[in-house]
């Protein structure tokens, strides 16, 4: 099969399936303080770092200095204390979490040493582990590297020390976006995903976290819901939860057209739960999996599961993006239709109070253009907060430090 992956927005960076870093609960509205912010909000772009305050209406204001002059940041990772960005030269870097939000650049660390033999599309993947004492970074792409993830121990300054690498593998011809690693709260395994283009297999890979931090590869998975007959199933992005269960966004492989190599469809939502060895098992099936509108005919482009674990976001590529209910172990449900129709969803991120934050584009006159938007999402439904979408110039990812 030809290998076909859809080109990306702004700079031409691969969308990436993520887990909501450093939150582990929803506050309630009893327990916010409404003279202070709920969460800081970092979006980079092409040239700058925006930097939000988030206040528990949904509204954003600037934080003092905003935008910051640090530019070609692709994937942010964040902790209390720092935030962690990649360039576009492969260099991690360390900027230090003020007080008051702001941001200052600490540290530098090359990683071409440990990253030298891959091809094409490298790098720009990061993930704090749920310690916070842990960041694993990938460091290639396609084919990948013996060294798949990189992991290095935070130290309390904010510098890096190199543990070692995970090992893995990664097809030469994946279908869909770039995976991003995710890792659960609730025991010691991290996830990737992908379908390879040229077996038309999905796989879920498996890595165990050490006790000093350091990741490992432990296993696959390629164990797909059970499909209507004469049809099968490949593995989109997935996302973990902080207990114990994947979010999964699977698609038919048979209704490719000549084995055409791109994603066909319809996709749908399942769900995975790890025992305490990283056996993974599921109950989704094609009878009881909702289906994902959004994916269109060219997958799942974002995925990303709420603080309380009670939602999960899923964006396609030109078609928007809709909320579920995450139901743990049981199969996921439908909550919402689309919701930014016509946009290419980018990125996800929320706070515990409640918010959902959203990267998009849309395709226009041979160009994307780059928008932020803020919702409210509760049992009673997902609403858009006044004033968004907002438009901000070429937008590349964003991240959410949760502060109550």
């Amino acid at each position: 099969m030809g290998h076909r992956i859809l080109a990306c927005f702004a700079l031409l960076l691969c969308a990436e399936a993520t887990l909501s870093q450093s939150a582990t609960a929803t506050s309630t509205t009893a327990t916010i303080n409404t003279s202070l912010p709920v969460a800081y909000v970092y979006v980079s772009s092409k040239n700058y770092i925006h930097a939000y305050n988030a206040w528990a209406d949904g509204k954003i204001t600037s934080i003092t200095g905003s935008p910051f002059p640090f530019a070609n940041i692709a994937k942010m990772s964040v902790t209390k204390n720092f935030l962690f960005g990649v360039d576009s030269s492969r260099n991690i870097i360390t900027y230090s979490i003020h007080s008051n939000g702001s941001i200052s650049k600490l540290f530098s660390l090359s990683t071409t040493s440990w990253s030298s033999g891959c091809i094409g599309n490298d790098g720009v993947v990061t993930q704090v582990d749920y310690s916070q004492a842990t960041l694993y970074y990938r460091a290639c792409a396609d084919g990948g590297s013996p060294n798949r993830y990189l992991s290095f121990h935070i130290q309390s300054n904010g510098s890096l020390q190199f543990l070692g690498g995970s090992g893995g593998t990664f097809p030469s011809a994946p279908q869909g976006v770039q995976p991003d690693l995710t890792k659960m709260g609730g025991n010691v395994f991290a996830f990737d995903s992908y379908c390879d283009d040229d077996t038309d297999q999905g796989t879920i890979q498996i890595f165990k976290r050490q006790s000093n931090g350091n990741l490992i590869f432990y296993g696959t998975d390629q164990s797909m819901p059970a499909a209507a007959p004469g049809s099968a199933f490949c593995m989109g992005p997935v996302a973990a939860d902080t207990s114990t269960h994947l979010a999964a966004a699977v698609f038919r492989i048979d209704s490719q057209p000549h084995d055409a190599g791109f994603i066909y469809g319809p996709s749908y939502l399942a769900s995975y739960t790890s025992d305490a060895s990283g056996n993974l098992s599921t109950t989704s099936n094609v009878d009881n999996m909702p289906s994902l509108p959004v994916a269109g005919d060219n997958g799942v482009n974002a995925i990303s599961l709420s603080p309380d674990n009670k939602f999960v976001a899923v964006g396609g590529k030109g078609n928007g993006f809709q909320v579920l209910h995450f139901n743990g172990g049981n199969p996921p449900t439908k909550f919402t239709g689309a919701l930014l129709a016509g946009h290419y969803i980018n990125k996800f991120g929320w706070d515990k109070a409640g918010h959902l934050y959203v990267l998009s584009a849309v395709y226009g006159n041979g160009t994307y253009t780059t928008y932020f938007s803020v919702f409210h999402v509760s049992s009673s439904g997902v609403q858009k907060v006044s004033g968004y979408p907002k438009y901000i110039a070429n937008l590349t990812n964003l991240i959410v430090r949760t502060l109550q």
